[in-house]
């Protein structure tokens, strides 16, 4: 047959009530073992499917959830978007991915789609640039769980580990090693995780005495091709004997450029970045990074967006939640 049957004529095929149809595609409810098989005999011949969307409309609920991360090459957000999308199976529940490339404009669109495809939760990376919109989406008791970052003046859950210690441990590392000009490829600072781990990386300078030199400091963007032209930058107008790195991305691009102008880590320049990458253990010296919890971070997230979406009024309604995990310093041998 190719006409497309709705749930009526499906049920006057079978001989039963559109209610018991429904209770055979959704499997629920006492079914006689021959009545479900005249059913689905009847589903297979006709091809029969559900109209997702009025089904959702009827229960007010998409089992979608929307996930924006910031860059889907990164091997970062890769693992978050597989941690997430692992709990979300758990929960019977299917996810949207986004590419947000941290672009404000890109991250809002996709918001929007979001929201206007009813998806019943979003996790999100955000860009600190979209407060008003994600507040909208708040008021309209849409659950949202941030991962790695926070956006000032919006409330709800979020997953980030302890940027600012953590900067702090490893610059206070090199300073222990004896470098005295510490350069720094910074994130943007209107995102959190950028300021944060700069002030971790400055507050360890003036604990030990060392003024903190502009000179020293330089802004990237958080992707890979930013590390290659800062690191370039920081060796062409600076004598710096080490450098600290603030994310995997930008630290790829800075340790290539390093290898391009022939410079020996730690013997030239001392090397540590945030993040652990597969590379900073093949490489010669083994690299010196802060080791992030990244899938426990996309669960952690995935499992406080479920709390709200599944327990509904009786826990959205609750305070948001906000958890910092543990990062592991890991010392090799590149400072």
């Amino acid at each position: 047959m190719t006409k497309k049957l709705n749930i009526a004529e499906v049920a006057e095929l079978a001989g039963v009530s559109i209610a018991t149809v429904s209770r055979v595609l959704n499997d629920y409810g006492f079914i006689k073992e021959s009545t479900k098989d005249r059913v689905l005999k009847v589903i297979r011949e006709t091809n029969y499917q559900v109209n997702a969307v009025a089904r959702n409309l009827r229960r007010k609920k998409t089992h979608l959830i929307g996930v924006i991360i910031s860059n889907v090459l990164s091997p970062f957000y890769s693992v978050i978007a597989k941690a997430v999308e692992d709990v979300a199976i758990k929960n019977n529940y299917s996810t949207i991915l986004c590419n947000g490339g941290e672009d404000p404009e890109k991250e809002r669109s996709y918001l929007k789609v979001l929201h206007e495809n009813r998806v019943d939760g979003i996790i999100l990376s955000p860009t600190d640039k979209n407060a008003d919109y994600l507040n909208f989406l708040v008021a309209s008791a849409i659950p949202i769980s941030f991962i790695d970052r926070t956006v000032q003046g919006v409330d709800c859950d979020c997953v980030m580990v302890n940027n600012r210690e953590a900067s702090f441990n490893a610059t206070e590392l090199l300073i222990n090693k004896g470098y005295k000009r510490i350069g720094c490829i910074s994130g943007p600072i209107d995102r959190t995780t950028g300021i944060e781990r700069l002030q971790g990386f400055t507050d360890a300078l003036r604990k030990n005495g060392f003024t903190v030199d502009d000179n020293l400091i330089i802004f990237g963007d958080f992707s890979l091709e930013s590390g290659r032209k800062k690191m370039e930058e920081l060796i062409e107008s600076s004598d710096i004997d080490s450098v600290f790195v603030a994310n995997n991305d930008m630290a790829t691009g800075a340790y290539q450029l390093i290898k391009e102008k022939n410079l020996k880590i730690p013997e030239d320049i001392g090397f540590i970045m945030f993040d652990d990458p597969i590379w900073a253990t093949l490489v010669t010296p083994k690299i010196n990074a802060i080791s992030q919890p990244v899938y426990t971070l996309g669960s952690t997230a995935a499992d406080l967006l479920f709390r709200r979406i599944l327990e509904g009024r009786k826990y959205i309604d609750q305070k948001p939640v906000k958890v910092i995990l543990e990062v592991d310093f890991i010392i090799r041998e590149s400072a």
